[in-house]
């Protein structure tokens, strides 16, 4: 019988050993956009037991320069990425198992998964703190990526060992002012770090204790430079230092606020809702709902929405603040009533 993975397994620091590691390991990607998608589908054809991917966005015109799986119909559909990198993603090999959530991660979802490494391939910086913080505090192994203009970072953190991501990077506030919405990305460096975090994640699955976890790479495929410098764990730093750190989502001061970089909002309930009489009230206008353990997503007013069991609403594809605002209110009116539902 034909070995999908033989070539794979022909490489000495793999071999059959190796794959059946890989085979048997949880990956979570944090961010399904350019380097989530091209490390997903490296991933399932690599042949990783299970991916979990988390991401609330919806696939847009702008994207479909940079990231891989999405096509022009998914952005016609306005399709959640997750959701559609997950059909394709299983198209390429139905052998890998993929759970997607289409949602912004917070501590409340984080709690919830199991899994082998996280590969961070986000642009959104409140929740790469939250990574960072919650790495230190679980002590879970990540490798963390990013892309701005024709610059390129990969690192894989250990952080109550090693240098944290704020040991690097001590402001990461700052750090944001070079992410690709304001330098934009060239299309090529995009698979290039992505294929560098894989590499890295395959490495670790295949053995651990060889990983360096005090190496940090950047690449400019511009100029076809690499650099490798040897970082190593801050004494002062502050992230470090902390053992008591709160992970959960801080209040939201704003009823309606916008994700980084997105045209996805997140609102919240000032109660938790019943979910279950939300999705009878829907069902019963004939609205199509999917039903997940901890969010129900439909559409309204022709836009994705998704409500969670803590409050939370994420509403997704919405020009500006202003409009994402009318429809939280519009649908929070409209609610009303099975909102003040007691949940049994």
């Amino acid at each position: 019988m034909l070995n999908r993975y033989d070539r794979q397994e022909r490489v000495t620091v793999i071999g059959h050993d190796g794959q059946r590691r890989i085979n048997a390991a949880t990956i979570l990607i944090v961010g399904v956009g350019a380097l989530g998608s091209y490390a997903a589908e490296q991933l399932v054809r690599a042949g990783v037991g299970h991916l979990i991917l988390v991401d609330p966005d919806t696939v847009s015109l702008t994207n479909l320069q940079r990231q891989a799986l999405f096509t022009e119909a998914d952005v016609r559909n306005q399709a959640l990425k997750v959701d559609t990198a997950k059909n394709h993603l299983q198209a390429i090999n139905h052998h890998v198992e993929i759970t997607a959530y289409p949602v912004a991660l917070d501590d409340d979802l984080l709690q919830t998964l199991t899994f082998d490494l996280v590969l961070d391939c986000l642009d959104n910086y409140g929740t790469r703190i939250l990574i960072n913080r919650a790495a230190l505090v679980e002590r879970f192994d990540y490798i963390f990526a990013s892309c701005a203009g024709t610059f390129g970072t990969v690192m894989p953190i250990r952080a109550w060992q090693h240098a944290c991501l704020n040991c690097v990077y001590p402001n990461l506030e700052a750090l944001q002012q070079t992410d690709c919405d304001l330098l934009g990305v060239n299309t090529a460096l995009v698979p290039i770090i992505a294929g560098l975090q894989v590499s890295l994640a395959l490495h670790y699955l295949v053995a651990p204790t060889s990983v360096d976890f005090e190496q940090l790479t950047t690449i400019d495929n511009w100029q076809l430079s690499q650099q490798t410098f040897h970082v190593r764990k801050n004494p002062n730093c502050p992230a470090c230092q902390r053992t008591d750190w709160d992970l959960t989502t801080a209040p939201i001061t704003n009823p309606v606020q916008v994700l980084c970089g997105t045209a996805t909002y997140q609102a919240r309930f000032t109660q938790k809702p019943n979910l279950a009489a939300i999705t009878d009230w829907l069902l019963d206008r004939q609205f199509s709902i999917k039903s997940y353990a901890s969010f129900i997503s439909f559409k309204w007013e022709d836009r994705p929405i998704s409500i969670f069991k803590n409050g939370k609403v994420m509403l997704y594809n919405i020009p500006d603040l202003d409009a994402a605002t009318a429809v939280f209110n519009r649908l929070q009116l409209h609610l009303k009533s099975v909102l003040e539902v007691p949940i049994k």
